[in-house]
């Protein structure tokens, strides 16, 4: 038997889901939350050795992560690769870290503009003191 069809077969994807809340850093409370249900039915789905499609589908959401993969087909094609709704996360989170660097560059060079602007500005309004003018 190949060795992906028997984890396949031996997986129990209620103890994925709680590895993955646990890597993830939510607690069930949260979870609960996210999926709109109640902290005693995620220890339940903990202990489930299968799923409803549309709870996994909730769970994948939740915790940023494609459980669907883990059962041969993500709609890419029969790959296990991550693709799909949740899959492509880590290349946009990266896209989103530079674009927020570079903004976070760009405003740091519009605040010094902004400084030096503004000491000009009072510089030039500035009022040279009057010679007295004594006779």
């Amino acid at each position: 038997m190949l060795p992906e069809l028997r984890i396949l077969l031996n997986m129990h994807i209620g103890e994925r889901i709680k590895a993955r809340t646990k890597e993830f850093g939510i607690g069930t409370t949260e979870l609960a939350r996210r999926i709109n249900t109640t902290k005693q039915n995620v220890y339940t789905i903990f202990e489930r050795k299968s799923i409803d499609t549309d709870l996994l589908q909730k769970l994948s959401k939740a915790l940023e992560f494609d459980f669907f993969s883990y059962f041969g087909t993500t709609g890419n094609g029969g790959t296990n690769e991550s693709q799909g709704p949740y899959g492509d996360s880590q290349k946009e989170i990266a896209k989103l870290k530079a674009e927020i660097e570079k903004l976070q560059t760009e405003l740091k060079e519009l605040r010094e503009a902004y400084a030096i602007s503004k000491e000009l500005l009072k510089l030039k309004t500035k009022k040279t003191p009057k010679k007295s003018s004594r006779k």
